[in-house]
């Protein structure tokens, strides 16, 4: 045999190893499509074949297509829902905004009723301002008023007082004019039946018949009896003063009427005729026996 056999022997023998090899690895990796496709037992090394998972997928499928027709109807009643909301608050919003411009109109005319309100009351706190003023000059009048009414009234009743007295003393002095008619009618008519004159003139030197006391006795030869005008004393009139005591009166001396009021009477000591000084208490007479 020649190098060529050998070499071609070789190179079969390499090729066979090679197919072989080869055959042996088409083996190792064959398939079975059947299980492959169709295997309703899926076991270790046999997965569930395709058909199966196809009937899955197909039943996840249509799962899917139920979940999806649901979530499609749940969306369109959404939808329906959202645009059904969305008109109720489109036309809340219209009500909101119509009652925001409403309101918007009357927070205007509130701010503007302010603004007058304030306005007035600046107005107003002037004016009371002008009063409480005027009321103070007023308070300050009626008060003044008061004091000259007061005054008015406490110098009326001073009137009064005084009027009543006037009265009282007139009806005192017509009472008293009257019973001096009625005593002057009398002394007429006595006068008449002793033959006297009624004219006072002619005997202005004789006092009247009266008797009284001394009142007091003063150290300028001056005394003050208990007679007056009241009883026809005039200024000129003497007197004689007698003191009592021990049974029996004592002479004491001659006065002078210089003064007289209409209860008493102011009277001079005559030097000439005094006895005894004059002592307050001793007896007063027109007339001594």
């Amino acid at each position: 045999m020649n190098l060529v056999g050998k070499i071609l022997t070789v190179l079969i023998l390499v090729m066979s190893l090679l197919w072989a090899a080869f055959a042996v690895a088409v083996y190792a990796t064959h398939t079975n499509w059947k299980l492959v496709v169709d295997n309703p037992t899926p076991a270790a090394g046999k997965p569930e074949g395709l058909k199966q998972k196809l009937e899955k997928a197909k039943k996840h499928n249509e799962e899917l297509q139920d979940r999806k027709t649901g979530l499609e109807e749940k969306l369109a009643e959404a939808k329906k829902a959202a645009e059904q909301a969305r008109g109720k608050l489109a036309s809340e919003y219209d009500v909101l905004q119509r009652e925001h411009d409403q309101l918007q109109q009357r927070l205007a005319k509130l701010v503007q009723a302010e603004r007058d309100a304030v306005a007035a009351m600046a107005a107003t706190q002037k004016t009371l301002e002008a009063l409480r003023q005027e009321v103070t000059v007023l308070r300050a009048n009626i008060a003044q008023a008061q004091t000259d009414r007061d005054a008015h009234f406490d110098q009326v009743v001073k009137l009064t007082d005084e009027l009543n007295q006037k009265v009282n003393q007139l009806k005192q002095a017509k009472a008293r004019e009257t019973t001096l008619a009625a005593d002057h009618a009398k002394a007429l008519e006595v006068l008449r039946k002793f033959g006297l004159s009624g004219e006072p003139e002619l005997y202005a030197d004789q006092p009247p018949d009266v008797e009284g006391i001394v009142l007091a006795v003063t150290g300028d030869g001056l005394v003050e009896i208990s007679n007056g005008s009241d009883e026809g004393l005039l200024k000129g009139h003497k007197l004689h003063v007698y003191r009592v005591g021990g049974g029996r009166s004592v002479y004491v001396g001659r006065i002078e009427v210089v003064r007289t009021d209409a209860d008493r009477a102011v009277c001079k000591i005559d030097p000439k005729y005094q006895k005894s000084p004059v002592q307050k208490g001793d007896r007063v007479a027109s007339k001594i026996e």
